[in-house]
């Protein structure tokens, strides 16, 4: 009786430790799936804030851009990423991949002073050129420069679009990317370069509600500012400055026509 008691007692006690581990091991992948669920939507969210903060700076700059510039007039937009990518064994491989999800065809490598780099562009569908560059800077370390542009905005909408895919495809081959970008095109307004980029400046404080003036340049045919304003989240150190946009004016010596060029948050193309 006794021993058929204890039999009893065993057999409870190992499903008793059965069920409680069957509950333990229910406990933890429910906890992974809730921290992996939890990073996921850590990262869409990180990545829609990046893509809502590039599309609002474009639409900015595009209506900023429209204002000031002769109507009809070629707008030139670039628009480059710029970043690092680490933790690959082939270089090849990963070019491989980020040409094929770019769109691209895949490039031969080339020693340029001693490190290997990769060229690829394609003329898109909506009238723009996606360029990429990468640059081996040590075992398995690379810098990559994405650059979409146009010689004259068409179709903003489309160009926006391709935007978004970009900064996608740079997120998903974990390549952490830096975006600038320029528009450029011919001033609405002649005379001095100087008064062109004031009445440029006082759009931009319309668009804004506080834009400070931070560094300057000036010569015979140029001017150039830079600002910090705030409500543009994407910014760079230049000299001791944080700084978030740049207007630059040059004055055509054959013609006397004026360039306006308008960088977020700096110009990275000749004006």
């Amino acid at each position: 009786m006794l021993k058929a008691m204890l039999n009893n007692g065993t057999k409870k006690g190992t499903l008793f430790i059965l069920l409680f581990l069957c509950c333990t091991v229910a406990l933890l992948v429910n906890l992974q799936s809730a921290k992996a669920k939890s990073i996921d939507q850590d990262e869409a969210v990180s990545h829609t804030s990046v893509t809502s903060e590039l599309n609002a700076s474009l639409m900015s700059l595009i209506d900023l851009g429209t204002k000031t510039t002769v109507s009809g007039s070629p707008l030139r937009i670039v628009l480059k990423w710029q970043g690092a990518i680490s933790g690959y064994n082939d270089p090849s491989v990963e070019v491989a991949k980020l040409s094929a999800r770019l769109g691209l065809t895949v490039p031969p490598g080339n020693d340029e002073d001693g490190h290997m780099t990769y060229r690829s562009a394609a003329v898109k569908p909506y009238g723009s050129r996606l360029s990429l560059f990468w640059s081996e800077l040590g075992k398995g370390n690379s810098y990559v420069i994405v650059t979409l542009d146009t010689a004259d905005l068409k179709d903003k909408v489309s160009f926006q679009g391709a935007a978004d895919e970009v900064s996608t495809i740079l997120e998903q081959s974990n390549i952490k990317a830096e975006w600038n970008v320029s528009l450029q095109g011919i001033a609405e307004k002649q005379g001095g370069p100087e008064g062109v980029l004031s009445q440029t400046e006082g759009l931009l404080k319309e668009q804004f509600k506080t834009v400070s003036e931070k560094e300057s340049y000036k010569d015979v045919a140029t001017v150039s500012r830079t600002y910090s304003i705030p409500d543009l989240k994407r910014s760079v150190v230049s000299g001791n400055h944080s700084v978030s946009a740049q207007i630059a004016v040059h004055q055509e010596d054959q013609n006397g026509t004026n360039r306006l060029t308008i960088g977020l948050p700096l110009i990275t193309i000749e004006y």
